[in-house]
């Protein structure tokens, strides 16, 4: 604090994601506290949905309006039609509350939307997620391999300055990207791949490593099952077959899968993070685990470590409702891999009111409009709804559809939940105020 008002914010060097320095986004606190666009007190729609037209009201006001919208929804179809969009430990209590009023339609768009064909296709090689933040050793990886992965542009602050440490240790790069990155700047192999054919790469680069006999032998016959099925499957898929569909020539498969073999199990291909993308990303997903099972990787140096984290107590809330339906988002099993619920299918189910009516909406801290495909879609499932509660900072432009809009305080301004992350060392994190919120922002624990 400087004069009386909040003027920078450092990073505690004692934090072992940080380790003292932010992200822009955390630097970007400061401004986000001044926005002359922080909504500042809870707001009504006042005509028709989506005019951006609105009263503020007391907070009596507008808990009194959700309360009853959501008692009328609960009344007429079920707690089960009360759906939660969620990014983020702070919305941790509003779960809470979803689950007391009993519905399972809680999901975050990280999942279908980022994240989720990468955990499913580690989860089924290896019977376990990477996690957030991603169990990924770069700091003591030799070799590194990225397929449309934006170190240094996109990911986690931890990743950056991992990735900065293993290139200032002379750790080999190869980066896949049919733009050149700030990543591919940093790579000694650079391959502009031909876009949507990460898979047909991940293939003949396995291919290589099977055919030359450069894979981890002994650990594949330790961990593996179905090599000899698997082997036979990739056969055909020689760099000369992946040729014409990636664009990258054969020598330069045949040499990049070499390298990746020379510095096993310190040979790293990472997952990524925003993997949702082309249809069949599950399956490439899978592809690069596979790929990091024939280098030795899993549960190695320079490759993925095993986390852990504090043991903590949970705080003891009563015993939740059952709910007497399953959750919306999956009719059928449809997704049969999925293992958290699926955004675009409680859209679907909004719009169709199959397999059940879902006729609330609670979103905090997404923005749907951008972070779900088809924005048409969205806007059409949000007339169909009964209720849309947005807690949010600014007046995004899910806010502008919303029939009562909740103002938070960013993160300079709150307590949150205590964060326990799985991470290479354990730690528990404690978000704390440091300034007053603005206006009358309230955080969500009250709320």
């Amino acid at each position: 604090v400087k004069d009386g008002r909040l003027w920078k914010i450092e990073g505690n060097p004692e934090d072992p994601l940080s380790r003292g320095r932010l992200c822009p986004r955390g630097t970007g606190g400061i401004g986000a506290h001044f926005d002359p666009h922080r909504i500042q007190a809870p707001l009504v729609r006042k005509q028709v949905r989506g005019a951006e037209e609105w009263v503020a009201v007391t907070w009596d006001e507008a808990l009194d309006r959700v309360a009853d919208g959501m008692k009328a929804i609960r009344d007429r179809y079920g707690p089960e039609a009360m759906a939660l969009f969620s990014h983020g430990i702070g919305g941790n209590f509003l779960k809470h509350t979803l689950r007391a009023y009993g519905t399972p339609n809680i999901c975050a768009p990280s999942y279908a939307q980022c994240r989720g064909p990468r955990d499913v296709g580690f989860l089924l090689t290896f019977g376990e997620e990477v996690g957030s933040p991603e169990r990924t050793d770069i700091r003591n990886a030799r070799c590194l391999t990225l397929l449309g992965s934006h170190l240094g542009e996109n990911m986690h602050n931890t990743q950056v300055q991992e990735f900065a440490d293993a290139v200032g240790s002379g750790a080999v790069v190869i980066v896949a990207d049919p733009r050149y990155s700030v990543a591919a700047s940093k790579a000694k192999h650079y391959l502009p791949i031909k876009p949507g054919t990460d898979t047909a790469l991940l293939l003949a680069w396995m291919n290589v490593l099977v055919t030359e006999g450069l894979h981890d032998r002994d650990y594949v016959a330790r961990y593996g099952y179905g090599f000899e099925a698997f082997a036979a499957e990739i056969a055909p898929y020689t760099p000369e077959w992946a040729y014409p569909i990636t664009t990258i020539e054969p020598g330069v498969i045949r040499e990049t899968a070499r390298e990746m073999a020379r510095y096993r199990p310190a040979s790293l291909v990472h997952p990524g993070r925003h993997v949702t993308w082309y249809g069949d990303d599950a399956q490439r997903s899978r592809a690069v685990a596979l790929l990091n099972a024939l280098l030795g990787t899993w549960g190695r140096n320079g490759g993925f470590y095993a986390p852990s984290s504090m043991d903590v107590p949970p705080y003891p809330y009563p015993p939740y409702p059952e709910p007497k339906r399953g959750k919306a988002d999956n009719p059928g099993n449809r997704h049969p891999f999925a293992v958290e619920t699926i955004t675009n299918g409680l859209r679907e189910a909004t719009l169709t009111g199959q397999p059940y009516p879902v006729k609330g909406w609670m979103v905090y801290a997404t923005n749907l409009l951008h972070a779900l495909p088809g924005e048409a879609e969205t806007i059409r499932a949000i007339q169909a709804l009964d209720l849309l509660v947005v807690v949010d900072v600014i007046p995004s432009e899910i806010a502008g559809w919303a029939d009562v809009v909740l103002p938070e305080p960013v993160y300079l301004e709150r307590y949150d939940d205590l964060n326990v992350e799985l991470f290479r060392d354990p730690f528990i994190g404690l978000r704390q105020p440091v300034v007053d919120p603005p206006g009358d922002q309230r955080p969500n624990w009250w709320i």
